[in-house]
């Protein structure tokens, strides 16, 4: 059973529900926000070990919170931050890997197979 922690931002209740419900299952401890100025709030509050982002959310993007991700978790971390979005195209794909993103996932996914990745990155 894994302790490791993980933040979920979505702007969707079902969506954080479900993989709240999926990860909470597998072991992990969870912890979510339905927009990336709270996803940033409360990754200061609670250092999670990685982060699951959406990135059409109203207000500040997805990109917008990993570039913030990367500034405060700074050199000394590596943070594992998995991009969760509806939209498969290529060029939102290649920018958020440039940003920093370790895995670029698209909606519906599996709860199984998200947290078999999960458990990947965590190498849990």
């Amino acid at each position: 059973m894994s302790t490791s922690r993980i933040l979920v931002i979505d702007d969707d209740d079902a969506v954080l529900g479900l993989l709240e419900f999926s990860l909470k299952r597998a072991g992990y401890e969870v912890f979510s926000a339905i927009d990336g100025s709270l996803g940033l709030q409360t990754f200061q509050k609670q250092n999670p070990d990685l982060v699951i982002v959406d990135l059409a959310m109203p207000g500040m993007d997805g990109y917008q919170v990993i570039e913030e991700l990367r500034k405060l978790a700074g050199t000394n971390k590596h943070l594992p931050i998995i991009i969760l979005t509806a939209h498969d195209q290529d060029v939102m794909r290649d920018y958020g890997t440039e940003l920093g993103a370790d895995l670029y996932l698209t909606k519906p996914i599996a709860p199984k197979q998200l947290v078999e990745h999960v458990s990947h990155l965590l190498k849990d």
